[in-house]
């Protein structure tokens, strides 16, 4: 275990406005609920008994200069569990961060938080007459809406962008459809057998059932087995990326980046022109397939726990 650098942060472009930043999280944290959540001294308080998700069970500072950690801190003790506090956006909270260092919480699961204009991930993820290894055609009846059934089937893109890298062995690409649901339901057991947690039906019940927003849910099968999910939750103008999984005998065939291209329609189609998804910094081959489809740096966070 060691602490967050700059180093482990990825360059961008320019500074994070902390304004964004702070509205990203806010609305990941609703994308996301907690079984219980509380306000205290402009503190997020979370906590879900029987969930192991740090962000489920984690404190999110205000977005000014925090005065105490002593509300934090009361919160987790009656509840029996350890202080944990997501420093986020970590670029904007490095005092606190600082303060909970010296006080001897340790540091846990550096995240990159990502944005990208929904019309860029369509695009990328769309049939290209140049690129000779795109294999599908999109074949929808229309845009899923409010109004459709709960159900939708999409054709998306095989890209070579989703391809294996450079010096590994080409895949076959896989050209499936992918479900784009308005309610969890049977998603639930995709998302069961693809998380690969201990608490995955937990999440499911206490988390994903919980979602308030409008929120689609991704699947694709392949050969009677699910193959790859992800789910996309909209609010105020942005969607949140969540549960992006890819069985891994299926990986690097074009699986993820048409559950995203499926997204990113989606979300478009609720007024959500703008994407965000968090990522585990040293996830290398996710981040790669995301910044190819257009999503950039905004800021990061990690978490802060005691004892």
């Amino acid at each position: 275990m060691h602490d967050a650098t700059d180093a482990e942060t990825p360059p961008r472009r320019g500074p994070v406005p902390a304004g964004s930043a702070w509205r990203i999280e806010r609305c990941a944290a609703l994308a996301w609920p907690a079984a219980v959540t509380e306000e205290r001294e402009g503190w997020l308080l979370r906590h879900s008994p029987g969930v192991t998700r740090r962000r489920s069970n984690s404190a999110l500072p205000p977005p000014a200069p925090v005065r105490s950690i002593e509300p934090v801190e009361r919160f987790y003790r009656d509840h029996g569990v350890p202080v944990r506090v997501q420093i986020s956006p970590a670029e904007h909270h490095r005092e606190l961060d600082a303060r909970l260092a010296g006080l001897g919480y340790r540091v846990e699961s550096g995240v990159a938080v990502l944005t990208a204009r929904a019309g860029d991930v369509v695009a990328a993820t769309a049939p290209a007459d140049t690129a000779p290894a795109v294999t599908a055609v999109e074949a929808t009846r229309e845009a899923v809406t409010p109004a459709d059934a709960a159900t939708a089937m999409v054709r998306e893109a095989v890209t070579p962008a989703d391809a294996a890298p450079a010096g590994a062995a080409r895949s076959v690409p896989v050209e499936a459809p992918v479900e784009v649901a308005v309610d969890p339901g049977g998603w639930l057991a995709v998302f069961a057998e693809l998380d690969g947690h201990s608490d995955s039906e937990t999440v499911g019940r206490e988390v994903i059932s919980r979602i308030a927003g409008p929120a689609a849910f991704l699947s694709v099968s392949h050969e009677g087995r699910a193959a790859a999910m992800g789910m996309v939750v909209a609010d105020s103008g942005w969607a949140g990326v969540f549960c992006m999984a890819t069985r891994p005998d299926l990986r690097r065939r074009g699986l993820a980046a048409a559950v995203l291209g499926a997204g990113a329609r989606w979300a478009a189609g609720r007024g959500a022109d703008r994407l965000y998804l968090q990522v585990e910094k040293d996830n290398l081959a996710a981040r790669a397939l995301y910044e190819r489809v257009g999503f950039t740096y905004s800021h990061g966070y990690h978490f802060r726990t005691f004892p």
